[in-house]
């Protein structure tokens, strides 16, 4: 196994497992052992993420499932006013609108990438959730590119991820995570809140440039060419 899949392995796993923190919490979480699995994903590159989904699972121990559930209708579903809306239109257009400019730029994206929202996605297109989904399956469908040697296509879906931190999940993680705080009464989404930025930070400012490398020197050897303009 490469440098680069098994990065590619270890940010895979960690969008998939906090994409389930943001559905209604259920029996799947123990079930499935997703804290313990996000847990062990983001051990192994960000301690500070750790130690939050560490005190996550405790949270939840602590305050129980039933009122994890209740916290989440307050916070992103209603049917009052959300005190976390969970949609990045909400805090990247000016007018605070759903289905508004970075909505569509969003989706666009997700063209680029081959998924249909109709087929891929369960909730509106810039749902954090449905976002955190998306650079999972990017990231899977770049390890299958690399795997079979399509190289311009795993280069085209680097570019989505690329993009798809820079123009969206970074620019509005902080402002989310910030109204979460405000918003929640339980510890558990206060951690999750804190994990989700730091997760997010790190991926804009670190992990992303890496992979880029990893990529580049893969294609590299693979091809016996030099490497190309890194994406953007």
């Amino acid at each position: 196994m490469t440098d680069f899949d098994l990065r590619e392995r270890v940010r895979s796993s960690t969008y998939y497992h906090l994409a389930r923190l943001f559905e209604p919490p259920g029996p799947f979480l123990r079930e499935e052992r997703v804290l313990e699995a996000l847990h062990a994903a983001v051990a192994a590159v960000n301690p500070a993420a750790a130690e939050h989904a560490a005190a996550l699972a405790k949270a939840l121990e602590r305050e129980g499932l039933e009122r994890v559930r209740r916290e989440h209708m307050k916070l992103f579903v209603g049917p009052e006013q959300l005190l976390a809306p969970p949609y990045g239109s909400v805090y990247l257009d000016q007018q605070r609108e759903l289905m508004g400019p970075s909505t569509m730029a969003v989706m666009k994206l997700y063209g680029e990438a081959g998924l249909r929202p109709a087929d891929d996605l369960k909730d509106a297109p810039d749902h954090v959730r449905v976002e955190l989904d998306v650079m999972h399956l990017v990231i899977e469908r770049t390890r299958d590119a690399v795997r079979e040697g399509e190289w311009m296509r795993a280069e085209r879906l680097m570019r989505v991820q690329a993009a798809m931190l820079q123009n969206h999940l970074s620019r509005w993680v902080t402002p989310f995570a910030k109204v979460i705080r405000t918003g929640s009464t339980t510890d558990f989404y206060r951690h999750l809140a804190d994990l989700l930025e730091v997760v997010i930070k790190q991926e804009f400012l670190e992990d992303a440039a890496a992979v880029i490398d990893e990529f580049q020197a893969l294609r590299a050897a693979a091809t016996g060419a030099g490497t190309t303009t890194p994406p953007t």
